[in-house]
């Protein structure tokens, strides 16, 4: 029985000894163990390894190499014409292992399996669409490995063992050094634990390689980061708030209105203490009246602990002191000089369809990421996607759940609606209060389907006429609006456009595969 590894390097054995097989052979033997029990189509393998040459030179050249590999290696390659595939009784492979427990759940043996980037330092020379191919198995292959990896650090950490936790972000942070996000899980999970000076230093690192690898690339400061949980970490011991700088004088100095929303007015704000602009967000006086502030603290403080990319960090929360120019409850975000993604729609109409693919792919990216800590955003809609170097970023995350947690029925009773009846899930417009992430998958259809059409899928009157919509009408097709759109991506919007969750994809990592795939 032969046995191939693909996982970190290329190496075929059989009863313990190792076989070199000459490098297109290899090249061959992977492409076959990549496409697994569906095979390869011998027209594609001729493409990637002879793409210069002529149809007929290509398939005498296949003909001639298939020939010797079943002389040296009888059996490996199935019987039959087309599609060519591996014979799984003479050969396994750690590709089809790791895949069946990606597949079935089990990611710990998925980690156990991934012993390093697919074909690592394995190159064929004069065939650069199989180095094309390879890097895209990479990619998707090390994308698999890192999300095992985040799962089983989610279930270290919710069962209190922190150093396996600690141990499995190393191991993240190092299976991709310049992600941001493996970067600032680790100094989260090192600030937990009381590891100032671990947490310090894994900052440090991430920084100075990503500025060096990365030049110009605006790089978060990760020391900040640390500044900051140690602040939340003495507030939580009871040493102080954050509405003064530290020296008696009122932290944030507003500067002008920004915009008025339905629960707060935004202000340019400049933070006294970081010396930076910000946007601080001033609960609206019917909103803060119907909310209590203790709670409204209590529950915001959990939002703050999300860090991503794609989602627009909450710096600070709390009550303004007396003295200070206004007077209420606010919130702190960054200051984004960037546009919004309402503003884009306003100027275009609607996007080019790779951009708003790449976009509802980086809203679905956030998304994933903040239900995996149990964060629903509840107020999915092109205002609150903002963009800063052309990437989206999703403002006010959580913040309408935290709002209606801490006002209850108070709120309800003022007549304040939070959500845009626009981007309302149908469990959402029918009043249900446990919300879970494909209510935001649902949001975030509407919201790509405004970008391909220029439009919502459901418009009305008034507010209450698009509610009615959202619950019991059809969604009207999307290529009688734009006849070029993939059959494909019409399909993925309408499955996240479904009135039943289950009907929806069952995660936003899972949407933002499908919209990954459809951008390839």
């Amino acid at each position: 029985m032969f046995r191939l590894e693909l996982l970190g390097g290329l190496t075929l054995t059989v009863d313990g000894r190792h076989v070199s097989p000459p490098p297109r052979q290899s090249a061959v033997l992977a492409l076959l163990a990549a496409a697994g029990d569906r095979g390869t189509a011998r027209d594609k393998v001729i493409a990637c390894l002879w793409p210069e040459s002529a149809t007929d030179n290509g398939r005498h050249a296949l003909e001639q190499l298939l020939y010797s590999l079943r002389r040296q290696l009888p059996a490996l390659v199935a019987s039959g014409a087309d599609p060519l595939r591996l014979d799984p009784t003479a050969i396994s492979t750690d590709l089809a292992d790791f895949r069946a427990c990606v597949a079935s759940g089990d990611v710990a043996g998925a980690a156990a399996l991934y012993h390093g980037p697919f074909l690592d330092g394995f190159f064929l020379s004069g065939a650069p669409e199989f180095e094309r191919w390879v890097d895209h198995e990479r990619l998707r292959l090390s994308g698999d490995y890192e999300r095992a990896l985040r799962m089983l650090a989610q279930r270290a950490e919710a069962s209190g063992r922190h150093t396996e936790e600690i141990d499995l972000k190393r191991r993240l942070a190092l299976a991709d050094p310049l992600a941001e996000r493996a970067a600032t899980d680790l100094v989260r999970a090192l600030a937990a634990a009381g590891d100032w000076a671990g947490a310090t230093r894994a900052a440090r690192e991430y920084m100075a390689r990503a500025r060096e690898e990365l030049p110009g690339a605006a790089v978060h400061d990760l020391e900040r980061l640390v500044e900051r949980l140690r602040e939340e970490r003495r507030f939580e011991s009871g040493g102080g708030g954050a509405e003064d700088d530290g020296t008696g004088l009122i932290r944030y100095e507003v500067q002008r209105e920004l915009g008025r929303g339905t629960a707060a007015i935004v202000y340019v704000a400049h933070d006294r203490r970081y010396d930076r602009v910000v946007a601080l967000k001033l609960l609206r006086p019917e909103v803060a009246t119907a909310t209590d502030a203790r709670r409204f603290r209590r529950e915001i403080r959990i939002l703050a602990r999300l860090y991503h990319p794609h989602i627009l960090q909450l710096y600070d929360s709390g009550v303004m002191p007396p003295g200070a120019a206004l007077q209420g409850m606010f919130y702190v975000m960054p200051y984004v000089r960037g546009e919004t993604l309402r503003q884009r729609l306003r100027r275009d109409g609607r996007l080019p369809i790779a951009d708003a693919a790449r976009i509802a792919c980086e809203v679905a990216g956030a998304l994933a990421y903040a239900h995996a800590q149990g964060v629903v955003h509840r107020d999915i809609r092109p205002e609150n996607i903002l963009f800063e170097s052309d990437h989206a970023l999703v403002g006010d995350f959580g913040i309408a759940g935290v709002l209606e947690n801490a006002g209850g029925e108070r709120l309800s009773a003022s007549g304040i609606v939070l959500s845009a009846p626009s981007y309302c899930s149908p469990e959402q417009a029918g009043g249900k209060c446990n919300l879970d992430g494909r209510s935001d998958i649902y949001s975030l259809g509407c919201v790509l389907y405004e970008m391909l059409a220029g439009e919502p899928p459901f418009t009305g009157a008034t507010g209450a006429a698009v509610l009615a919509r959202h619950l019991s009408d059809s969604v009207p097709p999307l290529r009688t609006l734009r006849p070029e759109l993939p059959h494909e991506l019409e399909r993925v919007v309408l499955r996240t456009l479904a009135k039943r969750p289950e009907e929806r994809f069952g995660t936003a990592a899972e949407l933002a595969q499908a919209l990954r795939l459809e951008r390839e």
